[in-house]
């Protein structure tokens, strides 16, 4: 008797186990970066303001930090009316979703390169690495080239 039990409750068990879903692990989301540029800072400075576009499937993605081979310090900011005056402000993140892509640009969320070489010109590369955060807090690198460009342009 306690044989047929033994085989039963293991017979249990096993359909159990077959009747659940296998799970695939989640898939961190696809991120497209497209019209990376860094301006050229104004003579005898050495700050600039870079921008680009980020578009993501799927799934909402944060750019939580950028580097560049040619700053010393990269950091990203927006900008806001206040009272009547334009205010940069440092910020942690700035959001993409699958609906609204992250448009770094002048006068709006874009980044800040501090340092940055003096044997930079208009026309050159430089890489741009950004760091991403999904949903879940899962960090995925993206490397990408930045177009310098001179200023008004």
């Amino acid at each position: 008797m306690r044989l047929v039990s033994l085989i039963a409750g293991l017979s249990v068990a096993a359909l159990a186990a077959c009747s659940q879903e296998a799970k695939a692990p989640e898939a961190a989301p696809v991120p497209t970066v497209t019209d990376a540029f860094i301006v050229m800072p104004a003579p005898g400075r050495d700050v600039a303001m870079g921008g680009l576009t980020l578009s993501v499937e799927d799934a909402p993605i944060w750019l939580t930090a950028a580097d560049t081979n040619i700053a010393d310090k990269t950091e990203l900011h927006t900008m806001s009316m206040e009272d009547g005056v334009m205010r940069m402000r440092k910020v942690e993140r700035l959001e993409a979703t699958p609906i609204v892509p992250l448009e770094l640009e002048r006068g709006g969320a874009h980044l800040m390169f501090f340092g940055i070489s003096d044997e930079i010109a208009p026309g050159d590369q430089a890489e741009l690495v950004l760091t991403l955060t999904d949903e879940n807090g899962k960090e995925q690198t993206v490397t990408t080239e930045a177009e310098i460009r001179a200023m008004g342009e």
